[in-house]
């Protein structure tokens, strides 16, 4: 992020290269890291307790943050990033660090990556797509729409090579990692350059930014360890772990597809920010009660 930022500040990338890394992160290096990280994930393994109760807590931000959206007469569009950015966790640059370096085991961060990857992602670009083009979300609808996203069209093809048993070969498999690893960079590097030209943070709807940070960082966490320790009867290291990846601020993927569809960038930017920041108290916190 220091990086873009500096880069624009010393007019290396002009405002437009926003926008070309962003659409390349999407188009090209976030597809590629989809097909070879789900490649060599079997999806069946991760499809247990984790997994549901990641979804379970994304639905408890939904049904909190989408009716307050509506009744403030949100577009479509709005209502997605907002969800996105307070339900959608940096399950994959941070939380798989901290799995396995603080928790001693990725298996909590992956079944988040799968959901969010092969689920999430997926149904809210589709539905990105639908509104840019002005036609009603119907299930038909989205449907379509997906086929022409390139994430999902990736990580349906991941998954099917993971069930199909199928390791591609080393001449497709070498270039495909090599450009899925220009999607880390690529993302961070547009969101410092977004940080140059995009105008200081807060600039987004404060209020707004306050309650998604609030869903994120404490309403979403709340809800995992509600659900792992009464609904499932987890031990209580699997609360603490399934607890802290509720409690990642949002990804930067969130203001990427913000960016590619030109649609409350603001938003997402802000987001990132301030649960990025304010994630270090919260996850400490966590650790100090929990662990």
């Amino acid at each position: 992020m220091a990086l873009g930022l500096g880069l624009a500040h010393a007019g290396v990338l002009g405002q437009d290269s926003q926008r070309i890394l962003s659409r390349l992160v999407y188009f090209v290096a976030t597809p590629a890291l989809l097909v070879d990280v789900l490649s060599r994930t079997d999806v069946s393994d991760v499809l247990g307790v984790g997994f549901a109760i990641a979804g379970l807590s994304v639905l408890a931000v939904l049904v909190v943050y989408v009716p307050l959206a509506r009744r403030r007469g949100r577009s479509l569009s709005h209502i997605v990033v907002g969800a996105l950015s307070g339900s959608y966790s940096n399950a994959g640059y941070l939380g798989l660090p901290i799995a396995v370096y603080v928790l001693g085991d990725a298996a909590y961060a992956v079944p988040v990556m799968v959901l969010q990857l092969i689920v999430y992602a997926p149904l809210a670009l589709s539905a990105l797509d639908l509104d840019a083009t002005g036609r009603r979300p119907t299930p038909t609808a989205l449907a379509l729409a997906g086929l022409r996203n390139p994430v999902s069209v990736a990580a349906v093809c991941g998954v099917l090579i993971s069930v199909a048993g199928v390791t591609l070969p080393e001449i497709a498999a070498e270039p495909v990692a090599l450009l899925g690893g220009m999607a880390v960079p690529g993302a961070l590097l547009a969101y410092g350059v977004s940080l140059r030209f995009g105008g200081a943070i807060g600039s987004a709807d404060r209020w707004e930014i306050t309650a998604i940070a609030l869903l994120k960082l404490v309403w979403m966490p709340a809800a995992a360890y509600v659900l792992a320790r009464f609904a499932f009867g987890l031990e209580s290291d699997q609360v603490f772990g399934l607890t802290v990846m509720a409690a990642l601020p949002t990804a930067q993927n969130v203001f990427v597809y913000a960016s590619r569809f030109q649609r409350s960038e603001l938003l997402a930017r802000d987001s990132v920010a301030v649960t990025t920041l304010l994630s270090i108290p919260v996850l400490v916190g966590l650790a100090a009660v929990l662990a």
